[in-house]
């Protein structure tokens, strides 16, 4: 009989030759098997995501700097939640400084938003940071377009002061949303994520359902002074409000599940 130390030096019989070529290419075939490991060592877990970190700090950071910026519209905004007509001081002492910091709040609220949305879809979806970015510029064209078509029916329907006062209750309501839905969002990534993965869902439905009976309450106390404005109003929330956004909505499934 024969070592391994002999078949591997070919140090043996010659009439083992056969066996010992057969055996020396089984252990190369062996020796050059490489070693690999399928699918994913990590799941991707949305607090181990650097770059959701990275947005919530800096959508955090450009809330201070709204904030500081000016904050006489935000608080003229809660004095006028529960008017019909906003008050004049809250126009005609709007300055430079507050339409920077409505603007860059209007951002805060879209990047809060669409990242709720987004991390809704998980972990069917797969999150990734262009897929996010597309979602939120996708979120804040469709806020322009919205913007400039009620500016058009405002100017169809001579109502422009009323849209005015409808635009900006709009917009409030939807800063006002994302500063509830934002602790909600910080709570679901970092501080229970699998313990209660539906209660954050729940609540977040709750604030949005919410929100939109105050829009809809509004509208009528803005634009109803008889029985066929009612006509109208609901024609303007199914034509701009309801339809739009089932269309968003079907815009981000295509764009989460598609790329």
């Amino acid at each position: 009989m024969f070592g391994i130390y002999d078949i591997l030096t070919f140090r043996i019989n010659p009439r083992y030759g056969e066996a010992v070529f057969y055996i020396q290419n089984s252990l190369d075939g062996l020796r050059s098997l490489p070693v690999s490991f399928q699918g994913d060592l990590f799941p991707q877990l949305p607090h181990m995501q650097n770059w959701i970190f990275g947005v919530i700090l800096f959508l955090f950071v450009l809330f201070v700097f709204s904030v500081n910026r000016s904050y006489g519209w935000i608080v003229d905004s809660l004095q006028n939640i529960a008017k019909v007509k906003i008050r004049k001081s809250m126009f005609s002492q709007t300055t430079t400084e507050g339409y920077q910091s409505r603007f860059f709040l209007i951002i805060f609220a879209v990047g809060i938003l669409s990242l709720y949305v987004y991390l809704g879809f998980y972990p069917s979806a797969q999150l990734s940071f262009s897929i996010y970015f597309l979602l939120f510029l996708c979120s804040l064209i469709f806020l322009i377009v919205k913007h400039f078509l009620m500016r058009v029916v405002a100017y169809t329907f001579s109502k422009e002061a009323s849209f005015k006062s409808g635009d900006e209750f709009y917009t409030n309501t939807l800063f006002f949303l994302s500063l509830l839905v934002a602790p909600l969002l910080i709570l679901k990534i970092y501080f229970c994520h699998g313990t209660f993965p539906n209660l954050f869902d729940i609540i977040a439905s709750i604030f949005a359902i919410l929100s939109a009976i105050f829009l809809v309450i509004k509208l009528f106390q803005l634009f109803y002074k008889k029985i066929l404005d009612s006509i109208h109003i609901l024609l303007y929330l199914c034509a701009l409000e309801i339809l739009p956004y089932i269309g968003l909505f079907q815009v981000y499934k295509w764009i989460i599940k598609g790329f």
